[in-house]
């Protein structure tokens, strides 16, 4: 039986909008996926308004964790309105220096990058930005813990950063709607960037991440934590979503879009 409980405060008012307080509504059944998995995790689903969310582990939807690659959502929008992008189909150069991984070797526009979490052109992003206006823009956005120490290109792979999956959602819907305080049109662009998968009958916008976690910053004997966040449109209704897990073998890292995408077919959203 679904145990329904309020939270003040979920959410931030939209602009020109009144504050909600959203209703949260526990799915126990949801938890069996991660239990199959062998794996620790939440999955929140949020319907258009934010005005009912529903989780496997409302706990857990609250409880920060480093943002990892979803954090390249907001450092897009950021180098955008800061000028250190200039268009979303500018080329990004490989240097011919080796990179961690060898698909990241290549030339990248801003979409590519992202599709790819190419980590080397957003961690220049970051450099050109420098700390003080990424701090500023993390504060205007209320992303988080809003915290950059740790290094300016590495604070949200294993440093000081810090979101929840229920404030994941929150940034993601005011991106969305436009209701950042960035431009429309960087907005637009940012959401164009995100879509993952498009068909006739839904498109996904999304982002995954995946940090080892951050040993200087209270996570020393913490294991890694894998996201998944966006949202889906389909015909006139729009989810937000948000799920992170622990990872404590390599192959868990796949269970942080395999599970929410058996919830989201169980719940008819997905075929």
């Amino acid at each position: 039986m679904r145990k329904s409980v309020f939270i003040s405060l979920l959410f931030l008012p939209l602009v020109g909008q009144a504050a909600t307080t959203p209703m949260l509504s526990e799915e126990p059944s949801w938890q069996r996926y991660y239990e199959e998995a062998g794996v620790k995790g939440v999955f929140l689903l949020c319907d258009a308004d934010a005005s009912h969310c529903y989780t496997n582990d409302k706990a857990r939807a609250e409880t920060p964790f480093i943002p990892a690659s979803t954090y390249k959502i907001p450092n897009s929008l950021i180098a955008l309105e800061t000028g250190v992008i200039k268009d979303p189909d500018q080329i990004f150069r490989w240097n011919g220096e080796p990179r961690r991984l060898k698909q990241w070797e290549n030339d990248f526009t801003l979409r590519g990058a992202v599709q790819n979490s190419v980590v080397p052109i957003f961690q220049q992003f970051a450099r050109d930005i420098g700390e003080r206006r990424m701090s500023s823009y993390l504060h205007k956005f209320h992303y988080g813990n809003e915290a950059v120490e740790g290094g300016i290109d590495h604070f949200w792979l294993d440093g000081a950063l810090r979101i929840s999956a229920t404030q994941q959602v929150q940034f993601l819907q005011r991106l969305n709607l436009g209701q950042l305080p960035a431009s429309k049109i960087n907005q637009l662009r940012v959401k164009d960037i995100l879509i993952s998968d498009a068909t006739p009958d839904y498109v996904i916008h999304g982002k995954t991440g995946y940090s080892l976690g951050a040993p200087g910053y209270g996570d020393r004997n913490a294991p890694g934590v894998a996201w998944w966040v966006g949202w889906i449109e389909k015909g006139t209704a729009t989810w937000y979503f948000a799920g992170n897990i622990d990872v404590t073998r390599d192959t868990d890292v796949a269970a942080r879009k395999s599970i929410p995408l058996k919830i989201l077919q169980g719940r008819g959203i997905l075929p």
